[in-house]
């Protein structure tokens, strides 16, 4: 019998290691930046990113379609830079890379915020956010409410095609996403979010797109910070 060498058991040792850290990573980032936290833009925000907003015109479109939504602070939104005037966007023809844009959004309160009435405030408008990217929430999951949970099919029809949706993600679609939980009772879906490193982003459209394609048409989708759950995760560190 050949028995490995040492020199391949200080290397196979070395990839498990390896390994496992990468693991740990993975599963753990909260234990990884807990001390980075500070560096983090503070506040928590919703960045809207719109295919076509190449003037003053399409940005107070949007503007105006967002100033009666509960929940987000229009007045201190950060707009884009150098952005045409409706006189100028008419007189040249600006290039495709240069009509999306985005526009973030202070969250004032984050449980009158409801990301439907957002979309619909847009649709209403004629605008479309492609991305809604949440910021600054360490802990938390995504509700929406379903009006239409008829029976226990559809429950776990919702928990087997959204992991589907998420296995089969080609550009990495819902990556951030940790489990979901259906409630027939209430007629709620919950999305419960993997820890959400600072400055990093959560594309909420993505929930909400999977939904539309499971054939769902959410009433509300409402952000729930679970802050029992940071609590203890910060004094396990």
């Amino acid at each position: 019998m050949k028995f490995a060498s040492v020199k391949q058991i200080i290397v196979m040792t070395a990839i498990t290691c390896v390994a496992l850290f990468a693991l740990d990573y993975y599963k753990n980032p909260q234990l990884w930046h807990s001390r980075s936290v500070g560096m983090a833009r503070p506040g928590v925000r919703l960045t809207l990113w719109i295919n076509h907003m190449c003037c003053l015109g399409c940005l107070a479109d949007v503007r105006q379609a967002l100033a009666g939504v509960p929940g987000i602070d229009v007045d201190n939104a950060t707009d884009p830079k150098q952005l045409l005037t409706q006189a100028e966007a008419k007189m040249q023809g600006a290039s495709l890379p240069d009509y999306p844009n985005a526009v973030e959004l202070p969250i004032s309160d984050l449980k009158k915020l409801d990301l439907v009435a957002v979309d619909r405030a847009l649709r209403d408008k004629g605008v479309v956010a492609g991305r809604m990217e949440l910021s600054g929430v360490e802990h938390f999951r995504l509700e929406a409410l379903l009006e239409h949970l008829c029976c226990g099919m559809c429950d776990s029809s919702i928990q087997e095609r959204i992991a589907f949706l998420k296995a089969n993600g080609s550009a990495g679609q819902l990556k951030w996403l940790d489990s979901v939980m259906v409630d027939n009772e209430k007629k709620t879906v919950a999305a419960h979010a993997r820890f959400l490193e600072p400055g990093k982003t959560v594309d909420v459209v993505e929930f909400l797109s999977g939904l539309n394609y499971l054939g769902y048409e959410p009433s509300s989708l409402r952000i729930i910070a679970e802050e029992k759950m940071q609590q203890t995760n910060h004094e396990g560190e």
